[in-house]
């Protein structure tokens, strides 16, 4: 098993660019790789490399407006690759490939697939390659194999942790989804984005798991997270640092429903969501931010109510006299909230 990040794409881009220092940022499990790259890039080109250091966990991570500040005029973003190649004012997207295949871990899936006929294939940026392969497995053993449809962002059968934008269509298609890969943080959300069974094939350690459990267990938790709040008569509306998460127009429009239903808010700014960054805020009540919607759906240490964007439309909705409806069924848990719930 060995991933590989596209260098041809950033020698091209560097020799292209001809920057004077590079800022380079990846997701922890490509850290070791990233850094033999930036040696290379030193050694070839006699260009610094400066690796940041703050987590990063998809397209949303990039780190567009920190290359000026660190002199910069190129940055690289690897292992989150999309439809689009660059981002913001300098940022590249660089791809990145794990060579690992499917073949055993599906062998023992099948027993398990069986008395679903129609199958919905989904996986995250390293093993697009595989779904191709997987595909023709499947539709070998007598099941018919349905990909999403790439968009303007997502590829061919894509899914982020927040957007399911290319499964979601599927839904009334399909009998069940398999998604390739090891990650419950993608499995999870796709099984609560389509309310369909959800199973994941690890290839790392033959696994494969049934996801409606974890999904419905995600589920009850953001539910109670809303009725929790819905007593609230303070909250702090979060608005993101990371430049894909900056949804002031969000924090905007979610502030002003909230004061209309009577609600005092306190408008807050932070790059990271977590425990310890809130628990000075101690007249606060509850929480809606709407950086990343994970940090509320997976958010299981919070002290108070912290909601995402759908969990914040349902609680507006209640508020209003309104049932919650379906809130996680939805093709992107970071689109925007005018629209979906009636004014």
């Amino acid at each position: 098993m060995t991933i590989r990040i596209d260098e041809a794409r950033v020698f091209e881009i560097v020799e292209a660019k001809r920057p004077s220092r590079i800022v380079v940022n990846a997701p922890g499990g490509l850290l070791r790789q990233t850094k033999d790259l930036m040696d290379v890039i030193k050694e070839r080109y006699g260009v610094t490399c400066i690796l940041a250091g703050d987590s990063c966990y998809g397209i949303c991570d990039t780190v567009d407006d920190e290359a000026p500040k660190l002199q910069a005029d190129l940055a690289l973003h690897i292992g989150h690759n999309a439809t689009v190649k660059e981002v913001g004012d300098c940022t590249y997207l660089i791809d990145a490939v794990d060579d690992i295949t499917f073949d055993e871990v599906l062998d023992l899936a099948l027993p398990g697939l069986a008395p679903y006929r129609r199958i919905g294939l989904a996986t995250f940026s390293q093993h697009l390659e595989q779904l191709g392969v997987v595909r023709r497995r499947l539709e070998s053993e007598g099941f018919e194999v349905l990909i999403g449809r790439k968009n303007n962002l997502m590829l061919e059968g894509q899914i982020f942790g927040c957007d399911f934008s290319t499964s979601q269509p599927l839904q009334e298609e399909v009998d069940a989804f398999v998604f390739l890969g090891e990650s419950e943080f993608h499995a999870v959300g796709l099984a609560l984005a389509t309310d369909k069974p959800t199973f994941m094939l690890d290839p790392y350690m033959n696994t494969v798991t049934d996801m409606r459990q974890a999904a419905e267990e995600r589920k009850r938790r953001a539910i109670l997270a809303v009725y929790s709040a819905l007593d609230a008569k303070v909250f702090g509306v979060i608005t993101g640092l990371k430049e894909g998460q900056k949804m002031l127009g969000r924090s905007k429009w979610i502030t002003k429903r909230l004061e209309m239903n009577g609600r005092r808010v306190v408008q807050l700014a932070l790059r990271d969501v977590t425990p310890e960054r809130l628990a000075p805020h101690r007249e606060i009540e509850a929480f809606i931010q709407t950086a990343c919607p994970r940090i509320s759906i997976d958010g299981f240490s919070f002290d108070r109510p912290v909601l995402s964007i759908p969990q914040a439309d349902a609680l507006v909705a209640l508020m209003e006299g309104r049932g919650m409806g379906e809130f996680l069924q939805r093709p992107k848990w970071i689109e925007l909230t005018v629209g979906l719930t009636s004014r």
